[in-house]
């Protein structure tokens, strides 16, 4: 950690807007924001000088370091922590799923065991207990030592992930009385079901789209915001795919407390990526939609409708992903790498493509996410007091080519180019990342949010 460091001269964003101004940091916190070059002293300097400053960026959604069916996942917390803070991700949230042996206490202490000594950026957990009914004594210990997000699925019964509407209902109001939050993975079982596969051709993978066509998101999201207005339970929705969903949370904010994220592939990929040779490499679950319902996607976060952006990062080694004969794409793994284009993607889409200012990103990839996991403003805001997590960007650097994991796997996004620069990223005030790459000798400085002895 650097004693005393000042980021001079930049354009610091919140979420209001810009200013120019300088961010003094002290003992890995920020101290100061303003015009403060005669009050830095001895503080160590990084040159901000006509560059935009940001908090460090937060992904919410991010599988690492799991298995996921038969296969193992490509990135651990190494890799998947070191690609996030190269591109600016100082924070990611991944998963403690409950084995049938394990409590879910002792599931937290095997994952974060994974990640000791390995992480690059900052990692909290989202916890997913399968056993029924829960152990509601263990949960409130969970509770007060900082978790305070359980995920569920409406679907997944082979994997022993799937939950009735009964049980979410039972779990939404008790966890409304701990305070806690339900990330919910919505898609409506009892619609599945009905679609009979007979009807589809098993050897295309575009055919994914008609077994979890749009109605099924959208039934299981009409559901859900319901439960979310009877409980008063905080409710957010992962990787929201349809424009119909996503109004039905639009919808529901007036009457409870919902929010949903979207991601990276349903606003700049279509369906039309699972056709020819290579469509199973874009198999991820919801799926691409129509490129109707992606233009009505984009229109959407481009007014701001989204609560964030998150990438739902879920490589599969290469190898892995093309093991399949031909004859049923059901058997290759669904998920797609993001997390190194999450930051250079949401640019291009919102600043780029549609003129919004710098502070929609930090609205929708620092102070939301932050919000949501509990952890605002200590994350996500540039404030005295917050982790001087800083991103110092330059969106007029040379072109380079988007890359979205560091795991050999196929990346849908390395046809695509950007310019914007990291030129500085510094975690808890230490600088970690020069001209978007790690700095030799440093780190990894990663931390738990949630300290290992505290479960």
């Amino acid at each position: 950690m650097t004693a005393r460091l000042l980021v001079r001269g930049g354009i610091v964003w919140d979420e209001s807007g810009g200013r120019r101004a300088d961010v003094l940091v002290e003992g890995g916190r920020i101290a100061a924001v303003g015009r403060l070059a005669g009050e830095a002293g001895d503080a160590a300097v990084v040159d901000a000088g006509g560059l935009d400053v940001l908090p460090g960026l937060v992904d919410v959604h991010v599988h690492v370091a799991d298995r996921i069916g038969r296969f193992e996942l490509a990135d651990d917390f190494a890799s998947g922590s070191e690609i996030a803070v190269t591109s600016g991700i100082t924070t990611f949230f991944t998963f403690a799923t409950q084995r049938p042996s394990e409590t879910m206490t002792e599931a937290v202490r095997r994952v974060l065991g994974r990640a000791e000594g390995r992480l690059h950026c900052d990692a909290g957990l989202h916890l997913t207990p399968t056993r029924w009914p829960w152990d509601w004594a263990e949960i409130e210990r969970l509770v007060a030592a900082g978790f305070r997000t359980f995920k569920l699925y409406t679907t997944y019964r082979a994997a022993g992930l799937f939950s009735d509407w009964a049980r979410i209902e039972a779990v939404m109001r008790r966890l409304a009385a701990l305070g806690a939050c339900l990330l919910l993975h919505a898609e409506d079982d009892g619609t599945l079901a009905a679609i009979d596969p007979a009807g589809v051709d098993l050897r295309d993978p575009h055919a994914h789209t008609q077994l979890r066509p749009e109605r099924v998101e959208v039934a299981a999201i009409r559901r859900a915001v319901d439960l979310a207005e009877r409980t008063g339970c905080p409710l957010h929705v992962v990787h929201v795919s349809t424009a119909d969903g996503a109004a039905l949370v639009a919808a529901a904010r007036g009457r409870a407390a919902v929010t949903c994220e979207t991601c990276p592939q349903y606003l700049l990929l279509s369906d039309d990526a699972l056709r020819g040779p290579d469509g199973h490499r874009h198999l991820c679950t919801p799926p691409l939609r129509a490129e109707a319902t992606r233009a009505r996607h984009e229109a959407l976060a481009a007014a701001g409708a989204f609560d964030l952006l998150a990438t739902d990062h879920c490589a599969f080694r290469r190898a892995d992903k093309d093991d399949w004969d031909g004859t049923d794409f059901r058997a290759v793994p669904n998920g797609l790498p993001g997390l190194g284009a999450l930051i250079p993607l949401a640019f291009e889409l919102l600043v780029t493509r549609h003129g919004r200012p710098l502070s929609e990103l930090v609205r929708v990839l620092a102070a939301n996410p932050a919000r949501l996991l509990g952890h605002f403003p200590r994350k996500g805001a540039i404030v005295p007091g917050a982790d001087a997590d800083l991103v110092v960007l330059d969106p007029r650097g040379p072109s380079r080519p988007v890359r979205s994991t560091l795991a050999d796997a196929h990346d849908p996004w390395s046809a695509r180019t950007t310019t914007l620069a990291l030129r500085h990223v510094l975690l808890r005030g230490t600088p970690v990342v020069t001209d978007g790459a790690r700095r030799p000798g440093v780190g990894p400085l990663g931390r738990p949010l949630v300290i290992t002895s505290s479960v």
